[in-house]
């Protein structure tokens, strides 16, 4: 009798949990995922324990002697831009923001526990922008400070930061990724291009649903021209209140609801 009242009680248990997992994931994402994302994070500044650090007024740059210069140069980029983008989000850091900057790739990508293949020059995760010396793939040194300025990852990567803070990480990949394409469109006038592809194909059903099963070009750009759509509709305040609320712990289709009044599938007609 007592095992068989156990057994009932562990079942009761198991649903319980698979219902709030289903139902309530939002919610139990934003109240877990800050302390997951600093246990994360300690994890990878143990990694680099040995890097120079190099600190600006809102940014704290660790790297490598040989990337000195970088380093500086991050900086200097980072706060050229600090100012302007906080008040695009109405956001502004309780801290310094971590940068790391790796002179290999090999130390990236084991560093963000990534498999081998193409190596970003820029990722955010766990808190922390993560980005590939400019040694690496930038070739010209005539206008180095330029390409990496507008076709570099920290405009692009800091945007990630802001996004992951207010939403508390309760945000689907398109959004976060249409919104720091446009950052750097209404900042350095970096625009991801078309190149020909067949984004007209896309809608936002196969965004929000598998992100990374399709052409990542493609994806991209598709999420930059819904997010400007959303922007030139509503007015970027809008966009705003969508973040404001995932943060809260809302599904990103109750939080179209409410703030765009629209069913999250009707902004394939923008």
């Amino acid at each position: 009798m007592k095992k068989r009242y156990a057994l009932v009680v562990m079942l009761i248990l198991i649903t319980t949990i698979a219902i709030g997992l289903v139902y309530y994931k939002e919610t139990l994402q934003v109240s877990f995922y800050p302390l997951a994302k600093h246990i994360e994070k300690m994890r990878i500044f143990k990694y680099v324990q040995g890097y120079k650090t190099f600190e600006t007024e809102n940014f704290i740059i660790r790297y490598k002697d040989e990337d000195e210069e970088y380093a500086k140069l991050t900086g200097k980029i980072g706060e050229k831009y600090y100012e302007n983008i906080c008040n695009i989000y109405g956001y502004y850091p309780p801290t310094k923001n971590s940068i790391i900057i790796y002179n290999d790739e090999k130390s990236l990508l084991k560093n963000l526990r990534f498999n081998k293949g193409n190596t970003p020059i820029g990722v955010y995760y766990s808190g922390v922008i993560h980005i590939l010396s400019p040694e690496i793939w930038i070739n010209s040194s005539d206008n180095l400070e330029q390409i990496y300025e507008v076709n570099g990852p920290v405009v692009h990567e800091f945007t990630h930061l802001l996004v992951d803070e207010i939403t508390r990480g309760n945000y689907p990949m398109w959004l976060t990724e249409g919104l720091a394409l446009y950052t750097e469109y209404i900042t350095t006038g970096f625009e991801w291009e078309s190149y020909n592809i067949t984004k007209e194909d896309i809608n936002i059903e196969d965004l929000d649903n598998n992100f990374h099963a399709i052409e990542q070009t493609s994806a991209y750009r598709k999420s930059f021209e819904i997010v400007k759509g959303m922007s030139d509709t509503w007015g970027f305040e809008k966009l705003r209140d969508v973040l404001q609320i995932l943060g809260e712990g809302t599904s990103i289709n109750k939080t179209a609801k409410a703030v765009l009044k629209i069913n999250l599938y009707d902004l394939n007609k923008l």
